[in-house]
């Protein structure tokens, strides 16, 4: 089978003869020692503030992928980071990002969540811009006596597409390094080849839960056999996991279960195109590749955002990764789409959500263990440490 491209193909043989070498040996990858946290870390509103600074508006982030903005014109709202954003592809494709505040008074220019326009006209006294972000109309303009030449452009805010992907640092003014962010991971991301997908469906989920609480649960495979037992505990190894890092950044994958019974078959046997592949871009989306079916092969973003130290919400977005190839694929990618939707509310959000409100309850000197099969769990939190360590801020809530 080849409906994967090339590369993603050879990189599935690879992590399948590395699962056959752990399922024959009985491994996993480990973290070097077992690690203890302060639940504090989920609680602590000081920490939160630092956080929400430093992780969700110093640093780029995954707005959305390049066909969500098709063509000139094409606009999306993001406001995740807190700070009211509008993302849009100029007449000349160049994608920008803008606030979303009007020149004049504040208004907002955009109110719709997306779609495609020539021009941005705030509702509140008509001042009109375009894609580029220019004022190309002001109302009663001989009114302002000359003077508003300093207000003829929308504040722009970092914005790059790259590896078919679009990339906003809600900074206002500011500066973004995605090469510095991204580092050898951006050849993962280009190997996904993301400039071909197409977009299919989108949820979004509210939790009562911090968000880093419950972006542990996508970092680890120790929970399946209990809080997915009836749904991907029977489909997936729950202490077989492979990690590769690429600074904060990962590519994971916990294979598919049935793994011995390919254990000294020929190479060419192998069902390299059932391997799962999973990513994680810094800080808070998970890119989660599916196998490769009959009927094409598809893929989800996940993406988490705080809205207070206890509330967050998550954003899942699926596409089909060389385009939609057939009624029986998009039939297929529906009944994964509400598999995934299910298991997120029913299982992850819904566990994380009912434990968060009780961490303030334990004792001051409590911590959790954090497991060697937990490897993905203690970098993500060892990675937020340093990213806070580099802004200049004391850091002291991950403790070895």
């Amino acid at each position: 089978m080849s409906g994967s491209p090339s590369p993603m193909r050879e990189l599935r043989r690879d992590l399948f003869r590395r699962v056959l070498g752990h399922a024959k040996a009985g491994t996993t990858d480990l973290a070097a020692d077992a690690m203890r946290i302060d639940p504090a870390t989920y609680f602590d509103e000081a920490n939160f503030e630092r956080e929400r600074i430093r992780l969700f508006r110093e640093t780029p982030l995954l707005v959305c992928l390049s066909p969500d903005l098709p063509e000139p014109g094409s606009f999306r709202i993001f406001d995740d980071s807190g700070v009211p954003i509008v993302v849009s592809r100029g007449s000349d494709g160049q994608v920008r990002a803008f606030l979303n505040v009007c020149r004049h008074r504040g208004g907002r220019v955009v109110s719709e969540e997306s779609g495609r326009a020539r021009r941005f006209t705030c509702r509140y006294h008509g001042w009109t811009y375009d894609t580029s972000g220019s004022v190309v109309g002001v109302p009663s303009e001989q009114f302002f006596c000359g003077r508003i030449d300093t207000e003829r452009q929308l504040v722009e805010c970092p914005a790059e597409e790259r590896h078919g992907m679009v990339f906003v640092q809600a900074s206002p003014g500011g500066t973004m390094d995605l090469d510095a962010h991204l580092g050898d991971f951006g050849a993962e991301l280009e190997r996904l080849d993301f400039a071909g997908s197409e977009p299919f469906m989108e949820q979004k989920f509210q939790s009562t839960s911090n968000w880093k609480f419950a972006m542990d649960t996508y970092l680890e495979s120790y929970h399946l056999p209990t809080l997915h037992r009836d749904t991907f505990a029977h489909v997936f190894e729950s202490n077989l996991f492979l990690l590769d890092m690429f600074g904060p950044h990962y590519r994971f994958t916990f294979p598919h279960k049935g793994l011995e019974k390919w254990i000294g078959r020929p190479e060419e046997e192998w069902p390299i195109d059932a391997m799962p592949i999973t990513y994680f871009l810094f800080p808070n989306t998970i890119i989660a590749v599916g196998s490769v079916s009959a009927n094409g092969s598809s893929f989800t973003t996940h993406r988490l955002f705080p809205t207070s130290v206890g509330e967050m919400y998550a954003n899942v977005r699926m596409y089909g990764l060389n385009g939609i190839q057939s009624p029986e694929h998009r039939a297929e990618m529906a009944s994964n789409f509400e598999k995934i939707k299910g298991a997120a509310a029913d299982e992850d959000y819904a566990v994380t959500g009912e434990s968060w409100g009780a961490l303030s309850a334990l004792p001051e000197d409590a911590r959790f263990l954090l497991g060697r099969h937990e490897i993905g769990v203690q970098n993500f939190h060892r990675n937020i440490a340093l990213a806070m360590n580099q802004a200049g801020e004391e850091v002291s809530l991950v403790r070895q």
